[in-house]
C-alpha cells in the first residue's frame, strides 16, 4: 500500500523530485487546448475529455481565471513540496485580488493596458509537523517555482495565426 501524505503518493512525489533535479531537460511539457465561441462572451476550452467553461453567464471571465489559475498552481506548488519534504499540511488557502482596466478591450483598442497591474494574495496555512521556519521556506517556492507566477512576471512571446474560413 502507497504511503501518501497531504493527498500525495510520497514514493512517487520524491521519484518526480529527484528525476527533475537529475534530468530537469525531461520536465519540458507542452500544453494544447482549443476554445470554441459558446455565445456571448462564453467560450468553451477543452483537451479530450476536459473541458471548462469561461466567460458568459454564470462562469468566471478569463482574467478571473487567470487569477484562479496562479493561484491553484501556488497550492499545487506548496502540497507537493511539502510533501516531498515530510510536512503534512493541515489546512492551506490562498486569497487573491487583481487590478485591471478592461477599457481597452471594451473599447476597441483605446485605453489603459488591459491586463493585472498588480496582484496580490496571502497565504494562510496550518501543519502539525513543521516550524514557522520551513512553512515560510515552502512560501518562499511560490516566488521561485511557480510556472504560472513565474508566466504572470515576464514577458512571454505570443503568436497569433489568423485563418479566415
Amino acid at each position: 500500500m502507497q504511503e501518501t501524505l497531504n493527498g500525495l503518493e510520497v514514493d512517487q512525489v520524491k521519484r518526480d523530485a529527484s528525476e527533475a533535479r537529475e534530468n530537469p531537460e525531461k520536465c519540458s511539457v507542452t500544453r494544447k487546448l482549443s476554445a470554441e465561441w459558446v455565445r456571448g462572451t462564453r467560450a468553451r476550452v477543452y483537451s479530450g475529455e476536459k473541458e471548462i467553461f469561461i466567460g458568459g453567464e454564470g462562469d468566471f471571465g478569463a482574467m478571473t481565471v487567470a487569477l484562479a489559475s496562479l493561484l491553484a498552481c501556488e497550492i499545487d506548488v506548496l502540497a507537493t513540496a511539502a510533501t516531498d519534504r515530510g510536512i503534512e499540511i493541515e489546512k492551506l488557502s490562498i486569497e487573491g485580488s487583481g487590478d485591471f482596466n478592461y477599457a481597452k478591450y471594451v473599447a476597441g483598442g483605446k485605453g489603459p493596458d488591459p491586463g493585472f497591474q498588480k496582484v496580490e494574495y496571502t497565504l494562510r496555512i496550518k501543519s502539525r509537523n513543521a516550524t514557522r521556519d520551513q512553512l515560510g521556506n515552502l512560501a518562499k517556492l511560490c516566488e521561485t517555482s511557480s510556472p504560472v507566477g513565474d508566466t504572470f512576471t515576464r514577458s512571454v512571446p505570443i503568436t497569433l495565426k489568423l485563418v479566415v474560413e
